[in-house]
């Protein structure tokens, strides 16, 4: 079964909704697979809002 990026478990204790919600709610793309992100250069992840403050500091932490 494919990994889901945000919603499943494969970086660190608990899925990286959880871990990072200030980016998770503002993702356009929330169902997408971890393989499918990181066979993308650049990376393809799409945020609604700017990456300003907090959501940049999670960002580069990611």
């Amino acid at each position: 079964t494919p990994t889901r990026f945000w919603e499943d478990t494969w970086l660190g204790e608990t899925p990286l909704a959880l871990q990072y919600p200030s980016l998770y709610n503002i993702v356009h793309r929330k169902k997408v697979y971890v393989a499918t992100e990181l066979n993308s250069v650049p990376l393809n992840i799409q945020f609604r809002r700017s990456l300003v403050g907090e959501r940049w500091n999670a960002w580069l932490h990611l």
